[in-house]
């Protein structure tokens, strides 16, 4: 399992969702949006790559 490990800082907050950045040591970047109704916001985000029909 090849891994890397990324920092979730939070930016700031929409009408609904608490937006986080993502950003790896390696240059992985990327936004997450969580919801406001998800309480407690997670620690920890686990992300697994799934295959697809138009994968490269």
């Amino acid at each position: 399992m090849n891994e890397i490990r990324s920092r979730l800082t939070y930016e700031k907050d929409s009408k609904r969702y608490h937006r986080f950045q993502i950003e790896t040591e390696q240059g992985i970047v990327g936004t997450v949006y969580v919801p406001k109704d998800l309480s407690p916001i997670p620690d920890r985000l686990v992300l697994d790559r799934i295959e697809s029909k138009e994968a490269v």
